[in-house]
């Protein structure tokens, strides 16, 4: 008789946890009304903003000195902007002037360097390789977008 109280107590829980768990009573579902679709013409502009948010993580991340993350933030925005922003600039502009690709190759030298200094854990030259890629960043939205500001991926950064 007590095992089957125990059983019947045990069966009547797993029961009553089952089913609350379907309840969907109180449950608020946010609706996103406002999306914006990334076309064909403004995927060079998406893919920038993504890049500009990782340049931000990777200052972050070097200035908190954590290794893992300027690490992965690094090869991150080398292959989003390093390949993706640089293929879409190429498809979208089909007559790529020798000037972009100068740019682009010293962009993919600097997050080249700035990866081998990450790797190496060496503080001194990671400041200066990170440095060395927003010049080059800067250079290339000096030459290509001539209304922007200057580019500032600090934490606080306006960038976005």
């Amino acid at each position: 008789m007590k095992y089957s109280l125990t059983a019947l107590v045990i069966i009547l829980g797993i029961f009553i946890i089952t089913t609350s768990c379907k309840i969907t009573e109180g449950v608020e579902i946010e609706r996103v009304d406002n999306v914006t679709k990334v076309s064909e013409g403004n995927r060079l502009l998406a893919a920038g903003k993504v890049a500009s948010t990782m340049m931000r993580r990777l200052s972050r991340a070097i200035d908190s000195n954590d290794w893992a993350k300027m690490d992965m933030w690094a090869h991150e925005l080398k292959h989003g902007m390093g390949f993706n922003c640089i293929k879409l600039y190429m498809m979208e502009y089909h007559d790529t002037p020798d000037e972009f690709r100068e740019l682009s190759n010293n962009f993919n030298n600097a997050i080249n360097k700035l990866i081998l200094c990450v790797k190496n854990q060496n503080s001194e030259n990671t400041n200066i390789e990170f440095n060395n890629l927003v010049k080059s960043c800067d250079a290339c939205h000096k030459s290509y977008n001539k209304d922007a500001e200057e580019l500032n991926f600090s934490a606080t950064g306006g960038n976005n």
